[in-house]
């Protein structure tokens, strides 16, 4: 039982590995059987693919867990090719001069991007982009995605989620809402919430995630949005309570603590979720081996426990799944952007 959980609130029970890793197994090994039947033989001709190295764009920063979980994810999809897979790092203008790069190559499987949920912000923030999401890029699938868990100080009187949007809808204005940074999913997931409860808080930007985390630590702000294991340890030591998951389902790091979306707010559902992409124009076969090829990968080199340390979980899809979920986000983030006049820093 992790402290602050007590009285009405829910139990948490905090796990280092996750709890969702058997429906996630089943959901892999079933996504493999079905892109198994759909290649078939003779499918794709070049199925010597790839004959040379492949290289992954990744438009942030090193150092990163995004940047973590990409080269974890090139190695194992390189022991499976035995060709390399090299990671290039290339951020800049909201990870448009990555994305970009990718677009304008050559569509042969050769330069594929690793791309994170800001992809379905951009649109909103950039209105001038260099490359059309839809058209220049193509969808190759999901890989894993970083639940969101609301958290609050331990004086916010809300040990729920309907005690704490209850409390601030009594209160407008007097909860502050510590982000990192204009535009960026914590930040967009606050406003998202705002607009589906009528939620009042007063919004406080930091440059990174660890200034707000400093801050809600000492009750300099009231509440903030982060990754499980970035606030694991001060959950287990009674300094943060989480009050709920920001995903469809219960993050695999804390089974017991529900979802807004259940929560009374149906359909919620924010993460930072990554990718693969590769440019437009790729051959439908190519696209399903090596999206068949990276979901093998991920399975035989059992990324699932590694990625729970960085507060990830895996999130398989298929290359049509991936094109579904990044029309959507893109519709629903250009409205909260919109609603919201965001400005972008």
């Amino acid at each position: 039982m992790v402290p602050g959980g007590q009285g009405r609130g829910h139990p948490v029970r905090v796990s280092a590995t996750g709890d969702g890793g058997v429906p996630m197994k089943r959901r892999l090994a079933a996504l493999l059987a079905a892109l198994t039947l759909a290649i078939g033989p003779g499918a794709f001709a070049q199925d010597a693919f790839p004959t040379k190295p492949v290289k992954i764009i990744l438009p942030y920063a090193a150092g990163g867990g995004g940047d973590q979980f990409t080269r974890m994810f090139a190695q194992a999809l390189g022991d499976l090719w035995q060709q390399p897979v090299v990671v290039e790092n290339r951020p800049g203008a909201g990870a448009t001069i990555g994305t970009d790069a990718v677009a304008k190559s050559p569509p042969d499987g050769y330069t594929l991007l690793m791309i994170s949920s800001t992809i379905a912000v951009t649109p909103a923030a950039y209105p001038k982009l260099p490359y059309d999401v839809f058209k220049d890029l193509t969808p190759i699938g999901l890989l894993a995605q970083s639940p969101f868990i609301l958290t609050v100080n331990p004086n916010v009187p809300a040990q729920t989620f309907e005690e704490f949007v209850r409390y601030g809808r009594a209160n407008p204005g007097k909860l502050n809402f510590g982000h990192a940074g204009n535009g960026t999913m914590a930040h967009l997931s606050y406003e998202l919430l705002k607009a589906r409860t009528g939620l009042q808080a007063t919004v406080v930007a930091y440059r990174g995630s660890n200034p707000a985390m400093l801050d809600a630590l000492t009750g300099q702000v009231d509440f903030i949005v982060d990754t499980p294991a970035a606030i694991r340890q001060h959950v287990a030591a009674g300094k943060l309570r989480p009050v709920a998951a920001t995903t469809a389902r219960r993050a695999a790091a804390m089974p017991s603590l529900p979802t807004i979306a259940e929560s009374g707010v149906p359909g919620f559902d924010v993460s930072v979720w990554f990718g693969l992409m590769g440019p437009g124009g790729m051959p439908p076969g190519l696209v399903q081996k090596i999206n068949a090829d990276a979901l093998k990968a991920f399975a035989a080199a059992g990324l699932g426990p590694r990625l729970a340390v960085l507060g990830m979980e895996p999130f398989p899809s298929s290359p049509g799944e991936f094109g579904d979920l990044l029309r959507q986000e893109v519709a629903k983030w250009g409205q909260v952007v919109k609603a919201a006049n965001i400005k972008f820093d």
